[in-house]
């Protein structure tokens, strides 16, 4: 596997979080797993959320979805699942949107828009991760 350093996208001023990532690309896949930690408080900068820098491009004008893992630590309430997706009018360099399960609205998706990092005391207050494979632009 290769390292790699994913990053948020979309990101309002600075970037508190700090990636890190492996990835194996053979046979026209790109098969990865990309962990966000936050360490300061980071906000999108608007209400689509954050998205998520790949590896290696992915084949352009497909809809692809991955599982995501939003582990809230000591600022939230403790680890949510959902999905990572690339639109199919990407241009396949990266996630275009990151969504959890929200608590408000059922079993509903919401766009993580906001990581709380050290605000209110935390520290490194949410991890995300992200899992899954793609065909290879």
């Amino acid at each position: 596997m290769t390292q790699w350093t994913p990053k948020l996208t979309n990101v309002d001023g600075a970037d508190g979080t700090s990636g890190s990532g492996h990835y194996v690309s053979a046979g026209g896949a790109c098969t990865f797993t990309a962990m966000i930690v936050a360490h300061k408080e980071t906000t999108s900068k608007d209400g689509a959320g954050f998205g998520l820098t790949l590896p290696v491009p992915a084949k352009s004008g497909v809809r692809l979805t991955f599982q995501l893992s939003y582990d809230g630590r000591d600022a939230d309430n403790g680890t949510r699942t959902g999905e990572a997706l690339i639109y199919a009018g990407s241009d396949g360099k990266q996630i275009d949107r990151l969504r959890v399960t929200g608590t408000s609205n059922g079993a509903a998706l919401q766009n993580v828009n906001y990581m709380y990092g050290d605000a209110e005391g935390a520290k490194e207050a949410e991890i995300i991760t992200v899992t899954g494979s793609y065909p290879v632009a």
